[in-house]
């Protein structure tokens, strides 16, 4: 048989029958019956191949030997590891044609529809920690019932119903409790109707009484915010703090935020060519992404990324002088310390590191817990900062909204103004407004 590299004959997209051999050996006369069904086992694989990288990754291990996921037989993924590339090739292809000889393994249910459609909405996203999230709800609510071994088509509507009531009620579910879980069963079967496998969603054929929810916990504002009282004091500790261990300017980034109002991973990612007084280019953040390790399990990778959170985060803030005098000083203290200050380098840094996220936590909670109030961190002094300006009449709405890298008014006045002010001021502007 005539040597034959994979894709040297012209082929179309049509799958082989005995048809397509015959007109092989027509229009190619100098091959062979057997040269043909070489060709036509070469593209069955390499079509199961392409296929099954739409559902699961090959990859390399460290330890040069080579990995994948398949369907175990109650459908769940089960990690493959060969010494090489072809030998995990041809598992991947013999378990997917034994697959296709048994008809009863290609009814469809949620548990070997799930990680096909998680790779799908993968596609759609890169939050990565929003998929961890989903995949939690999958162990957390799916994983151990029985509702995951039932072939999709004969869900009812009625049945999907009960199951969701019970759900809430089982669990006593609020409702953004409840629509977390059920984006995965929700979700997949629309993907099922969006590739002509199912002719409607039955899930999106009922409604919940919201009556069966249990409310929402309502959080008070001192739990949102930094009460005036509140920030002086963590301010004054911060201070404190940097005074008796100047190498560490974290210590200052919690007093400069009260006046910027950024995201955690942007003010971390801050570099000295971004101040240019008195603005502050908002053009970078620290990213923190999720990869699923060989062993199943969630792996987090921290890099800096070239973006901003939304479209709106890109944006220039104005710096009071302030906080000016703050930049002035970790600069001071970066160089008192050797550390580079050039326009492409960081600004918040320990031991000739990029200070990272979650080092920026620990001052927060030892702050609170020195002050004996409740531990709030770097998103609690963002709203308090954007609080402090939607408190001016001044200040345009618009502006605010800027200020924040907001578009949404309805967003912005939810979750970012709160009431910063004591009980008894309250009570004291009270009196003077409604006694007169």
């Amino acid at each position: 048989m005539c040597p034959l590299k994979r894709g040297s004959v012209p082929m179309d997209n049509q799958p082989f029958s005995d048809k397509n051999i015959l007109q092989f050996l027509l229009e190619y006369n100098n091959l062979t019956v057997e040269d043909v069904l070489k060709i036509k086992d070469d593209m069955e694989r390499k079509e199961i191949i392409e296929q099954h990288n739409n559902n699961f990754s090959i990859w390399q291990g460290k330890n040069n030997r080579w990995y994948t996921y398949l369907h175990g037989d109650t459908g769940d993924r089960k990690l493959i590891a060969k010494s090489t590339l072809d030998n995990l090739e041809k598992t991947i292809v013999k378990h997917y044609r034994e697959q296709k000889a048994n008809p009863a393994v290609e009814e469809i249910t949620l548990r070997t529809l799930y990680p096909i459609w998680f790779n799908e909405k993968w596609l759609e996203t890169n939050n990565s920690n929003y998929m961890k999230h989903i995949d939690l709800e999958w162990r957390n609510h799916y994983l151990k019932d029985a509702i995951i071994d039932i072939p999709v088509i004969n869900f009812t509507k009625q049945q999907l119903k009960t199951w969701a009531r019970e759900k809430i009620i089982d669990n006593r579910m609020t409702k953004k409790q409840y629509y977390n879980m059920q984006v995965i069963i929700r979700q997949s079967l629309d993907y099922l109707v969006s590739i002509d496998k199912l002719s409607e969603n039955p899930f999106r054929g009922f409604t919940i009484n919201k009556n069966l929810f249990c409310p929402e916990q309502k959080k008070e504002h001192e739990e949102e915010v930094f009460s005036i009282e509140e920030e002086k004091a963590i301010k004054d500790l911060a201070l404190d703090d940097f005074y008796n261990r100047s190498h560490r300017t974290a210590c200052l980034l919690v007093v400069l935020n009260f006046s910027l109002g950024l995201r955690v991973g942007e003010i971390v990612a801050l570099k000295w060519k971004d101040l240019k007084a008195p603005y502050l280019m908002i053009r970078r953040m620290e990213q923190r992404q999720y990869e699923i390790s060989a062993d199943n399990e969630w792996e987090l990778q921290v890099t800096v990324v070239d973006h901003t959170k939304t479209e709106n985060g890109y944006r220039k803030l104005y710096v009071v002088e302030s906080a000016l005098e703050i930049f002035d000083m970790i600069r001071e203290s970066n160089i008192k310390n050797g550390y580079d200050c050039s326009p492409e380098s960081y600004i918040f840094q320990h031991d000739n590191k990029r200070v990272q996220i979650h080092s920026i936590d620990w001052y927060y909670q030892k702050y609170c817990r020195k002050l004996n109030i409740v531990k709030k961190g770097n998103h609690k002094v963002r709203k308090t900062c954007l609080t402090k300006i939607a408190d001016n009449p001044n200040i345009n709405i618009k502006d605010a909204m800027e200020f924040a890298g907001h578009a949404d008014v309805k967003t912005f006045v939810k979750h970012y103004c709160f009431s910063r002010y004591s009980d008894e001021h309250k009570r004291i502007e009270l009196e003077r407004s409604l006694s007169q």
